[in-house]
C-alpha cells in the first residue's frame, strides 16, 4: 500500500508538471519533470515482483538501476530549487559543479557495483550485506550524494519563514520537511550500515514495509511531491475561482457589446491561463471601446469616496468598488460623458494576467452585490441598456 500510494503520487505530479512544461517550456519546469520521470522509473524498478531474477537474471541489478535513477532524480531536484531560489541567468553557473558532483558519484556506482555485488554474485545490496567491502563503499557514494541533495532543499526551505503567506511559503515548508526525511534516510542507512560492519544488529528492520528506510523514503517522497506541486496548483485554483467570480460582469459587458465576445468559444478542457486571459480580453475590450464614453470619472470619484468610509463591502478594496459602480452606472446610462479624465481600468498595480484576474475579480464580486447578482450565477438577472 505504501509502495502504491508513493507511486501513485509521483505519477500524478508528473503527468501535472508534464504538461505545465509543455505550456511553458521554461529550464525549472523541464528540471522538475526530469527529476520525477527519474523517480518514477526508480519506483517501478523497486517493485517487489515476486523474482529476484526477474531483470535479466541479475538479482542486484533492479537495486543499482533503483539507486543509479535516485541519483539523477536528485540532481534535477537540486536544479529545480536553484531555478526556485535564484534568478534563472544565475542557475548554469552554479549548476556546473553540481553537475560534475553527479558524474563522479554515477561513475563511482557504477564501477563498484560492477567489483562488488555483480562479481560478488550478491542477493541485493543492502545494509544487511554491510561485511563486503564494496558494498560498503557502494552505499556510502549513494548516501553521499543523496545527503548533500537532501541539504541543498532544506537549505531553500528555510527561506520559507521569510515570505508572506501563502502557497509558496506553504511549498517550501513542505520541501524543507521532505528534505529532512531524505536526510534521516541518509543518516540512518550510515548509521545502520556501520552497525552492521563491526557486527553489530540493531533490532529494527530496515528494509521492507515495516522498515525504517521505506518509512522514511514514503513520507519524504509524499513531503516532497506535496511540496513542488502546492505552489503550482494553489494559484491555478485560485484561477478557476477569479475565472468563476467574473461570470456577472462577464456576461453583462457582452450583453451590452457581444461584438467583443470571440467567435472560438474556449472548451470546459482547455486551460485556465486561456480561459482567463480570454475573459480578461472580452471584458476590457468593452470598458476600453464601446462602453468606454459613459463611464464616468465624477461617478467614481464619488463612488471611491463613500467607498473609503464604508465599511460594508468586507474585504473588497475601495478602488474596486468605485470600478463596480462606475460600470453599473455606465451600463444603464444613454448620455456620454464629456470629461478629459479616464476611469482606471483594471488598476495600475496589475503587473500580469494573474494578478489583474485577481483585481477584476472583486470587481466583478462587488458589482454583483450591486446589481443585486449572486456571484458565480449561470443566469443573472440583466439590467444592461445598449445605446440606439
Amino acid at each position: 500500500m505504501q509502495q502504491l500510494l508513493t507511486w501513485l503520487a509521483v505519477t500524478a505530479a508528473l503527468l501535472y508538471w508534464a504538461r505545465s512544461w509543455q505550456r511553458s517550456r521554461t529550464p525549472g519546469l523541464l528540471a522538475m519533470v526530469k527529476a520525477l520521470a527519474a523517480l518514477d522509473a526508480a519506483l517501478v524498478l523497486g517493485t517487489d515482483y515476486g523474482s529476484p531474477d526477474w531483470l535479466f537474471g541479475i538479482p542486484t541489478l533492479p537495486n543499482y538501476l533503483v539507486h543509479a535513477l535516485t541519483l539523477g532524480a536528485a540532481y534535477f531536484l537540486q536544479l529545480f530549487v536553484l531555478y526556485l531560489a535564484h534568478p534563472a541567468d544565475t542557475v548554469p553557473v552554479k549548476i556546473r559543479s553540481r553537475r560534475r558532483i553527479l558524474v563522479v558519484a554515477q561513475l563511482a556506482l557504477g564501477v563498484l557495483y560492477l567489483l562488488g555485488p555483480v562479481r560478488g554474485s550478491l542477493p541485493g545490496i543492502t545494509a544487511s550485506e554491510g561485511d563486503h567491502s564494496f558494498v560498503v563503499a557502494y552505499l556510502a557514494v549513494f548516501e553521499l550524494y543523496l545527503g548533500l541533495a537532501m541539504f541543498d532543499v532544506v537549505w531553500v526551505g528555510r527561506h520559507a519563514k521569510d515570505l508572506p503567506r501563502g502557497y509558496l511559503r506553504t511549498g517550501l515548508r513542505l520541501l524543507r520537511w521532505g528534505g529532512i526525511c531524505g536526510l534521516a534516510f541518509v543518516v540512518h542507512k550510515a548509521l545502520y550500515s556501520l552497525a552492521v560492519s563491526f557486527g553489530l544488529n540493531p533490532p529494527w528492520a530496515e528494509m521492507g514495509n515495516a522498515g525504517v528506510s521505506r518509512a522514511l523514503t514514503t513520507a519524504g517522497i509524499l513531503l516532497l511531491m506535496a511540496g513542488v506541486t502546492v505552489p503550482a496548483i494553489g494559484p491555478r485554483n485560485q484561477l478557476r475561482r477569479n475565472h468563476r467570480d467574473l461570470e456577472p460582469l462577464w456576461q453583462d459587458l457582452i450583453t451590452y457589446a457581444p461584438e467583443a465576445k470571440f467567435d472560438a468559444k474556449p472548451t470546459r478542457r482547455a486551460d485556465i491561463t486561456d480561459r482567463i486571459r480570454q475573459r480578461l480580453t472580452e471584458i476590457n475590450d468593452v470598458l476600453v471601446g464601446p462602453l468606454q464614453p459613459y463611464l464616468d470619472p465624477a461617478v467614481y470619484q464619488a463612488a471611491l469616496a463613500s467607498a473609503e468610509h464604508d465599511a460594508g463591502h468586507g474585504e473588497i478594496p475601495a478602488p474596486a468598488v468605485a470600478q463596480a459602480v462606475t460600470i453599473a452606472a455606465a451600463l444603464t446610462s444613454t448620455n456620454p460623458v464629456v470629461s478629459d479624465r479616464r476611469v482606471p481600468f483594471p488598476s495600475a498595480d496589475t503587473a500580469d494576467y494573474r494578478q489583474e484576474s485577481a483585481w477584476v475579480a472583486q470587481v466583478a464580486n462587488a458589482y454583483a452585490r450591486l446589481t443585486r447578482i449572486a456571484p458565480n450565477h449561470e443566469e443573472p438577472h440583466r439590467r444592461v441598456i445598449r445605446p440606439a
